[in-house]
């Protein structure tokens, strides 16, 4: 970001400067009383490619090739001690160009080795030339500028020796710099600092310069240097006013060069090539794919290559950049090579025309966030490659035309949260290799291995009972879930679980075992319309739980203790839900009356709570018997590891409270009244509470 803005900036003030002459003329003397002060407290140079230079006469180390560093300007050391009189030079496709007078001029080509910082390998490109004042090349038409014998000429690196002329250089300038849009500056032999139209060789001055600086553009920043007498300056190309960063020297002040041609010595960090704009990456050697030339309009199939040319380089295309192709609805078809190892986060977010499979090829590692949302219109299967490790949050959501079989490889170490959210897969297959993740009994879910936690369904899961948790947005969305049922074994409920199933309907029932039901955990699942039973040892619901389920038909909470109601967003648990009376066990509507449960006129809650003293636990959870039943006295009450009895009567009021332990217990109902009793039974495996008729 920091260095497209430099580029910006740059560009933008150069054709500020080419729409605006005459306000210029007058405003000038005050630009570089303002320049010159901002100088002066501008912090040093941010690049850290390396520059290469050469040094000149009356130096001791004439006629070698020296490089240094932005940051360490004491770090000038020989890169190449094998090139004779140089007496210019550039960097264009990754070689060195430069002439020297050995055998006359010669124009030759050498290779830059970046491993180890050298130029080597000279080429022979064109035998006789005339002697070149400069020699710079232009990234932005990939032509080498030169000026000789007072002209401006070009070339291209491909055919050095057919060189076209653009004209006559007033005042035969020199000392040439130009940046990476192909804007061009230029030094006069008058001292005045110059823009330079390339295609004419028209001068045009922007300001004095009272030393005659070399002049090279930072590819990296867009930022303008220069050297002289073995100082480096930095230079504003909008006014030409200068300043001193330092000396070039090395440690022992060896080489303390009078004169430093420099060039900027990496490979260019952008750049286009057909429809696609590649960035380099930090290896150097390979790319990623950072979006397409027109942008939010690109139309047709894109084919990503595995490999792409650029300057003589060969970059392997390993990564599809962050953001690459957001919202390009028009693209059809979408080709990944097996060179990409990485797809970044949103890379491809709605580009809703990709039709047919997804394949994520065998090379790919990961999946970035939010990578494919909102895909829409793929309608065939999701076929992710043997290598990927890392899914992460949302990387499939919404692709809700996807109806197959969604499989998960082996190698798969991670999954982000609702990465499959709003699909519609009729099943799910783990590889059984997988050590994370299974699908245990066919379940038609992805559960990690480890915790038992259900991370992702689909429209045909079915839980099995040895699941302890429903994670974050594990089924959220998802098309075609028509019913649930949640065992026995649950203890948690994650938020965004269940939210916006639309197609759920009937009962739903909150087994005993479970203790929390997350934020938004059934948030707008308006389809359920039969009676919510929430189980007794739920102890707390989450914001907006159950917000817009605003057809239910019932509701009944066992919890004789109010769970409490989260707060974060304001709660609004209940807001919506359609059905304002909650029945609760017997004797606790005066607790659930004066708790957050109440709102006076059940818009956000219930206003009405109704006991009832015949409630009790349907399923039977833990395994207890109590016989006989009905009794006339004594009965015996069998779980195993029991914990705990109580026994309540028709109003709730308790007539035996204890602890116990075994598997065995017995109650004398002699002394107690003819009627209806209650037996609440905890285990280590859970609560149950069973009726019992006493004559």
């Amino acid at each position: 970001m920091n260095e497209f803005f430099c580029v910006f900036v740059a560009k933008l003030k150069y054709n500020d400067k080419q729409n605006s002459f005459v306000m210029k003329k007058y405003l000038q003397l005050a630009l570089l009383i303002l320049v010159f002060a901002g100088f002066a407290k501008a912090q040093g140079p941010q690049s850290t490619a390396n520059w290469f230079g050469y040094i000149l006469p009356p130096s001791p180390a004439a006629s070698k090739y020296v490089t240094f560093t932005m940051q360490d300007l004491g770090s000038v050391s020989i890169a190449s001690d094998e090139i004779p009189a140089v007496s210019t030079a550039t960097f264009a496709d990754g070689y060195v160009w430069s002439v020297n007078d050995v055998y006359g001029y010669c124009l030759y080509r050498w290779r830059y080795d970046a491993a180890n910082n050298r130029i080597e390998d000279p080429e022979l490109m064109v035998e006789d030339v005339p002697y070149f004042n400069d020699m710079v090349y232009n990234p932005a038409d990939g032509l080498i500028y030169v000026i000789t014998g007072g002209h401006l000429k070009s070339f291209n690196p491909a055919t050095p020796n057919n060189m076209q002329d653009h004209g006559v250089i007033e005042n035969d300038g020199f000392n040439l710099a130009i940046d990476m849009d192909g804007n061009a500056y230029i030094i006069s032999t008058y001292g005045n600092f110059c823009s330079l139209d390339l295609s004419n060789a028209q001068m045009t001055v922007i300001s004095p310069i009272d030393l005659p600086l070399k002049m090279s553009f930072d590819m990296l920043t867009g930022e303008l240097f220069g050297v002289f007498m073995g100082n480096l300056y930095q230079i504003d190309p909008n006014t030409g006013a200068y300043t001193l960063l330092g000396a070039l020297h090395d440690g022992s002040n060896n080489y303390d060069p009078t004169c430093l041609f420099m060039t900027y010595g990496e490979n260019p960090s952008e750049f286009t090539v057909g429809d696609l704009n590649y960035r380099v990456n930090e290896d150097q050697v390979s790319v990623s794919v950072t979006g397409h030339v027109n942008g939010y309009d690109a139309t047709g199939d894109l084919i990503i290559p595995e490999s792409v040319s650029y300057q003589g380089h060969d970059y392997a295309v390993t990564t599809i950049g962050e953001v690459a192709f957001l919202y390009c609805f028009y693209l059809t078809n979408l080709s990944i090579p097996n060179s990409v190892t990485t797809i970044e986060a949103s890379a491809f977010s709605y580009c809703q025309g990709f039709t047919g499979d997804l394949v994520i090829p065998n090379s790919v590692t990961t999946v970035g966030y939010g990578a494919f949302q909102y895909c829409s219109g793929y309608d065939g299967d999701l076929i992710i490659g043997s290598s990927v490790t890392t899914i992460e949050d949302y990387a499939f959501n919404s692709c809700n035309g996807m109806t197959g079989i969604l499989n998960i490889p082996s190698n798969v170490q991670s999954l982000g949260g609702n990465s499959f959210g709003y699909c519609a897969f009729s099943g799910i297959v783990i590889d059984p290799e997988n050590p994370n993740y299974d699908s245990r009994n066919d379940c038609n879910a992805i559960i990690e291995t480890s915790t038992n936690e259900l991370l992702t369904g689909c429209k045909n899961t079915v839980i099995p009972n040895t699941v302890t948790s429903i994670c974050y947005c594990a089924f959220r969305g998802i098309e075609g879930l028509t019913s649930i049922e949640i065992p026995n074994s649950v203890t948690s409920i994650g938020e965004n679980a269940f939210a916006m199933c639309y197609d759920l309907t009937g009962d739903l029932t909150i087994p005993n075992s479970v203790k929390s039901i997350g934020p938004s955990a059934f948030f707008n699942c308006e389809g359920f319309n039969g009676t919510l039973t929430i189980g007794e040892s739920v102890s707390f619901i989450g914001d907006m739980a159950f917000r817009n389920c605003s057809n239910f038909t019932g509701a009944v909470t066992l919890a004789t203790t109010p769970p409490v109601l989260g707060d974060e967003f304001g709660a609004l648990t209940f807001e919506n839900f359609g059905y304002p009376i909650l029945v609760v066990p017997c004797g606790c509507a005066e607790a659930y009356q004066n708790s957050s449960w109440y709102e006076p006129y059940g818009l956000n809650g219930f206003n009405e709570f109704v006991e009832d003293c015949t409630m009790v636990s349907e399923a039977n959870t833990v395994g207890s018997v109590v016989y006989p039943n009905p009794t006339q006295g004594k009965v015996t009450i069998e779980a195993e590891n029991l914990q705990s009895i109580s026994i309540f009567n028709m109003l709730g009021e308790i007539i035996l409270e204890t602890s116990t332990n075994g598997d065995v217990f017995e109650y004398d109902f002699n002394h107690e009244k003819a009627g209806i009793y209650f037996v609440k039974v905890k285990t280590t495996k859970g609560t149950e509470t069973m009726k019992v008729t006493v004559r």
